[in-house]
């Protein structure tokens, strides 16, 4: 499908964009029917982001199928899709709050949720885990995040960062691109499989956790990346295989 004439190239990019995100996700095992979202703002209207409706799972997403909704929870243009008011809170108030962000990535896996139920958090055992060494903040299970002014403990407890436990319940990514969000959701989820696996042998106490020294290096090293953009080698060969498993993500 071409794109409409009624809608900007970034829009419309993004579209793509976001819709091979809940395609790569969903081949990765990402299922819990048609719950969670992932989000992206639209590059040339600031204000407003696209969004899965409710009624779909992340397999059944495509670029014309998305949402386009303002913070205040109005549908922008008319669509059959729409979406929860927990939806409108979570990612509504994260974009709307923090400009600097262009994605947001809300999920619930068996290894997120299960490091959400930990005391500990995420640990620094792994590669994959120093990305997020001291930059990684916490949000205390109040109920379902239904009411709008639950937004301002979700955006006062993430703070400065791009990424949070919610506790009790799963996980929050957020990238300044949709490729950086892709990217960090990725890694967080590889640490917190790593971690699971690791504490399933027995406790903390036989856990091999490297010096805050060397964990503050790996980190500064990690994070030497900077913004993950769309010419990203990662992205592009997980863009290419979105395609591939999924030539109607585009449509």
């Amino acid at each position: 499908m071409a794109k409409p004439d009624n809608m900007s190239d970034g829009e419309w990019q993004t579209r793509v964009n976001l819709a091979a995100c809940y395609r790569l996700l969903a081949a990765s095992g990402f299922h819990d029917l048609t719950y969670n979202h992932l989000s992206a703002r639209v590059p040339d209207a600031p204000h407003l982001f696209l969004v899965k409706g409710d009624d779909q799972l992340f397999e059944q997403a495509t670029a014309s199928s998305l949402a386009l909704y303002d913070f205040d929870g109005n549908q922008v243009r008319e669509s059959p899709h729409k979406i929860s008011r927990g939806g409108v809170v979570i990612h509504g108030g994260i974009l709307e709050a923090r400009p600097d962000l262009a994605a947001v990535f809300h999920t619930h896996s068996p290894a997120n949720m299960g490091i959400a139920a930990q005391n500990c958090g995420l640990l620094p055992i792994s590669q994959h885990a120093m990305l997020f060494y001291n930059c990684l903040s916490t949000h205390d299970f109040h109920g379902f995040e239904f009411d709008l002014a639950s937004r301002k403990s979700l955006v006062d407890d993430l703070g400065s960062n791009q990424s949070m436990i919610l506790r009790n319940h799963g996980a929050l990514v957020c990238g300044r691109t949709v490729a950086e969000a892709f990217y960090l959701h990725h890694y967080f989820e590889m640490s917190c499989r790593s971690q699971i696996a690791a504490l399933s042998i027995g406790g903390i106490d036989k856990l091999i956790i490297p010096s805050p020294d060397v964990c503050e290096h790996a980190a500064r090293q990690m994070q030497s990346k900077g913004v993950v953009k769309e010419n990203d080698r990662d992205w592009r060969a997980s863009f290419a295989w979105a395609m591939t498993i999924a030539p109607d993500l585009a449509s």
